[in-house]
């Protein structure tokens, strides 16, 4: 009777998992969606009400406002989900506490920062505006720490809902502000009434947490013992990932930098879609989980390839129709089409580096994520000039895939030593994607729907 019950229960638990997992990623797939439906669908609105240049202006003042914010990044979000504290009161409001602290001493460097960043880009609307991004940094600080405690509970549906509603809103606000003065200022009005109505939003996650400011300094100790790497990592994490955008900005024109910004945003949208289900399932259940190597990797791999096979259809649409996809947009958009399959393909592997990422970091080893951006910098640092030189902005989107590719061999690395890889796996779904890619081009080139399958990935130059 024993064995019977035993057996019974490990039939239910090996049930049970899937089915919770299953609704965890969708929860996390359906809010993506959505939030990325209602970006699609803003994004088409502002470029019929604005110019390109207004897009690279707003670019570069969004990458700095994030570098801003990784160059003190001390992991407190990463510390709330690994942390077996973080329920604790006296945890997270030592942590919320230190994310306000940081908040207010983002704002005051960025004030300090400001003639030297107009001096190094030289472009008089920046002197301008970029008072407003001591604004945006000051109120990261302000936001609820119940949205990574959601996260350590693998509370899905909360955080996806908190998306959809942040995005609807944000959306409204951003139109509506374009709509009334389409210039830079209706863009930088409509982001900072996004921005904060985030931070209210944020509140209702878990709307139980009281906020206080505490500090206890054996918590603080523990958070930045755990955050060191992760300051590193994202350091070299925004570099990595923003080092095209800040080095066009300077030396290509600010419409040139939209036309290339609509391109990455388009191909984005997969890439942050891994990033989301890697921070929200992945790393969280990595580190809740009680096997390693060989095993770990044997209980990962059937649901990596799943999501893999899903993705490689999805990228591969994109790559075979980029001139269709661009077509959508404004005609002043248009040049984008032949930028992105090259970061479509850039952004496949970066959902391959980023998988591996959250692995790494659910078993607390954030040091591998430091080196794998630092490999893509270098990449980047060394690969971005001399492309750029001889054909323009196209060089960035091929300089990211060789750089993407430097952080996958330097990950791949570290998941070696550990014993839980996934090499053999990856290059035969990336192999499937070309191929696919290729044969989805030669149908739609068929019916006239797009170009010759030869065109894809051609290189010309663009300034």
């Amino acid at each position: 009777m024993a064995d019977t019950s035993t057996l019974r229960a490990r039939m239910m638990a090996r049930i049970h998992v899937p089915e919770a997992l299953l609704a965890r990623l969708g929860w996390a797939t359906l809010g993506y969606v959505l939030v990325q439906g209602m970006r699609f669908g803003a994004n088409l609105v502002l470029t019929r009400l604005l110019a390109p240049e207004l897009f690279g202006i707003m670019i570069l003042l969004t990458s700095l406002r994030v570098g801003l914010e990784l160059f003190t990044d001390i992991g407190i979000g990463q510390n709330v989900v690994s942390s077996p504290n973080a329920t604790d009161p006296r945890f997270y409001n030592t942590a919320w506490t230190l994310q306000v602290i940081r908040g207010v001493a983002l704002a005051l460097i960025a004030l300090l920062l400001q003639p030297v960043i107009s001096h190094f880009y030289g472009d008089p609307t920046l002197h301008k505006i970029l008072p407003f991004m001591s604004l945006f940094l000051l109120m990261t600080g302000f936001v609820s720490i119940g949205q990574p405690l959601a996260v350590k509970q693998l509370a899905i549906d909360r955080t996806s809902m908190f998306e959809v509603a942040i995005c609807f809103v944000g959306n409204i606000f951003l139109i509506g502000a374009a709509w009334i003065w389409p210039n830079i200022w209706g863009l930088l009005a409509g982001s900072l009434l996004a921005s904060f109505t985030g931070i209210v939003l944020s509140y209702f996650i878990k709307p139980e947490i009281k906020h206080r400011l505490l500090i206890d300094w054996d918590y603080v100790r523990e958070i930045l013992g755990f955050g060191k790497w992760v300051f590193i990592s994202s350091i070299v994490f925004f570099l990595a990932l923003n080092f095209d955008r800040l080095i066009l900005a300077k030396y290509v024109s600010f419409a040139a930098l939209g036309i290339y910004g609509i391109a990455r945003t388009l191909s984005d949208v997969f890439a942050q879609f891994s990033v989301k289900l890697g921070a929200e399932i992945v790393f969280p259940s990595v580190a809740a989980a009680t096997v390693r190597g060989v095993e770990l990797q044997r209980k990962l791999a059937h649901r990596r390839m799943q999501f893999q096979a899903a993705t490689m259809v999805a990228i591969a649409g994109v790559i075979a129709l980029s001139d269709f996809i661009i077509r959508i947009y404004d005609v002043r958009y248009h040049s984008a089409a032949q930028l992105l399959p090259w970061v479509s393909v850039a952004a496949w592997l970066m959902i391959l580096s980023t998988l591996n990422e959250n692995l790494m970091l659910g078993l607390r080893k954030p040091h591998y994520s430091a080196f794998g951006s630092a490999a893509k910098l270098l990449g980047l640092a060394v690969l971005l000039p001399i492309g750029l030189m001889r054909y323009g902005i196209a060089a960035a989107a091929v300089a990211t895939v060789l750089a993407e590719l430097m952080r996958y061999a330097c990950l791949s690395v570290g998941q070696a030593r550990l014993k839980v890889t996934f090499i053999r796996q990856d290059l035969l779904a990336t192999i499937a994607l070309i191929a696919l890619a290729y044969a989805i081009r030669w149908v739609t080139f068929q019916i006239g729907l797009t170009g010759a399958p030869g065109e894809l990935f051609r290189i010309t130059m663009y300034r």
